[in-house]
């Protein structure tokens, strides 16, 4: 499988983009099926003006609702907080099958079986929700675009360097100088950084390859499969056994200089 499939999709794991998602969807589908009328749907019934419009629209908010229940009871049931991108394309499909089903109950018109009502459907909530998609996650997309470069612009005028988790979420900002080393810790990545003399800990869902390459231009290194470590802030490098070791500054841990690493390393040392 291609490695783009396998990416996180980020765009929906906050409870703020959900809503943001939902809100989207209600109404520009009540705007889109009210003026543009696709499928025909003002004949699908004998009606006019605003019971037309109470209609179609109670098809909308009947679709929005099993949405709330996908992503607020179905993912909590399931206990997913986030997809992968391959995964998130079969949810997409989940919820297009869920909602046409729906649909199909409530709005049946009984003028033929419910199996044909609902293969008719189908194709309306597809081509429907393709569209809803495209526009609610374009637009979560640009808010926090616009969010991240406000962000690295904050960070650069006040010298922090922010950190974070594996779906882009930034999950905490402290100063470089600050920064002593990040360990990691299966699926999480421990960070250890100063605050006012001490040594404290916290811990993010990450990789140390992902923070690798966010950090690949900075002082921040990779000297050992668990461990990244800031340059500016090893106080001592000794070889104990044949192998290396790192001293880091306030801190009496010392960390390993794997052989895998040594020669990338050393090329960092200042």
């Amino acid at each position: 499988m291609p490695r783009y499939f396998i990416q996180p999709f980020v765009l929906l794991d906050s409870t703020k983009q959900k809503l943001i998602f939902i809100g989207i969807c209600l109404v520009f589908s009540i705007f889109f099926l009210n003026v543009f009328v696709p499928f025909n749907i003002n004949t699908w019934e004998n009606d006019s003006g605003f019971q037309q419009f109470f209609r179609i629209s109670s098809i909308c908010v009947v679709g929005v609702l099993v949405l709330i229940f996908t992503q607020f009871v179905l993912r909590k049931l399931f206990k997913i907080e986030s997809f992968k991108r391959i995964e998130f394309i079969a949810w997409v499909f989940l919820e297009i099958i869920l909602i046409t089903f729906v649909l199909s109950v409530f709005f049946n018109t009984y003028n033929q079986s419910f199996f044909k009502e609902f293969l008719g459907n189908l194709r309306h909530t597809l081509l429907l929700i393709t569209i809803l998609y495209f526009i609610a996650l374009l637009t979560i997309y640009a808010f926090a675009f616009k969010q991240k470069n406000n962000t690295e612009t904050l960070l650069v005028k006040t010298g922090l360097i922010g950190i974070p988790n594996a779906y882009g979420i930034l999950k905490i900002s402290i100063q470089l100088s600050d920064l002593l080393y990040i360990e990691s810790a299966d699926n999480y990545v421990s960070i250890y950084y100063l605050d006012e003399g001490k040594t404290k800990r916290t811990l993010i869902r990450n990789t140390l390859k992902n923070l690798e390459t966010v950090f690949s231009n900075s002082t921040l290194k990779r000297c050992h499969r668990s461990y990244i470590v800031n340059m500016n802030n090893i106080k001592l490098i000794e070889k104990n056994s044949g192998k290396f070791q790192i001293h880091v500054k306030n801190c009496d841990y010392i960390i390993p200089i794997s052989d895998n690493y040594a020669d990338a390393f050393k090329k960092s040392i200042p």
